[in-house]
């Protein structure tokens, strides 16, 4: 996709005026370029998800897609095509994760609500917890976990109250190196972790 020369130069205008920096006229082409492809990309995806949406309306359990692609189950993470994935209103998954939500171990709603649970990953990425370190932690009691037939643990904020905060108070910022380089840092790095959490135990098991 390529946009106009017209548009080029708005675009130039546009970014001058509200970020106060000028584009030459081939970076702007390039940068506008970039920008209306990925808005292309939305728009194909949007467009995809309201097929499966409607296709929902004739199989309101949910059905498999039979495309040939490769999706990640919105659970678990794994990576699934065909007939190893299962698609309802709460979005893709693989089937380990489906059945552990048709047996009531987990609710379909975590699929698409990650910030009301955490998940092994978020130990590391949020805490720098590694996995073993965390099942110690489910065999003490300390922490409470729903496991899929998968074994992908699953740690409901709601049963974890007193030990694991809202994800909302561990949020990361981005920060500026040089005019064109930023960087993210975590939540622990600019802020004094005793103060965020204090309130809840986890806080006893970190190391950083």
């Amino acid at each position: 996709m390529s946009l106009s020369e017209k548009s080029i130069k708005e675009f130039q205008r546009i970014f001058k005026e509200k970020y106060g920096k000028e584009y030459t006229y081939d970076e702007a082409e390039e940068a506008g370029n970039n920008l209306a492809g990925f808005y292309l990309l939305l728009y194909k995806f949007h467009i995809e998800d309201l097929k499966k949406q409607e296709k929902l309306k004739e199989f309101p359990k949910g059905y498999s897609f039979m495309d040939g692609k490769v999706y990640n189950c919105g659970i678990c993470g794994n990576r699934i095509q065909d007939e190893q994935l299962w698609y309802d209103k709460w979005g893709s998954k693989c089937l380990p994760c489906q059945e552990a939500i048709n047996k009531k171990i987990i609710s379909g709603s975590v699929c698409n609500n990650h910030d009301s649970w955490y998940s092994m990953f978020d130990f590391e990425h949020y805490f720098k917890l590694k996995s073993v370190t965390v099942r110690s932690l489910v065999k003490k009691g300390v922490l409470k976990a729903r496991i899929t037939g998968g074994r992908c643990y699953v740690f409901l904020i709601k049963e974890n109250k007193d030990t694991l905060p809202p994800k909302s108070l561990l949020q990361s910022r981005s920060i500026q190196i040089s005019e064109d380089t930023f960087r993210m840092e975590q939540w622990y790095e600019f802020q004094n972790p005793s103060e965020v959490i204090k309130n809840y135990k986890i806080l006893q098991y970190l190391s950083f």
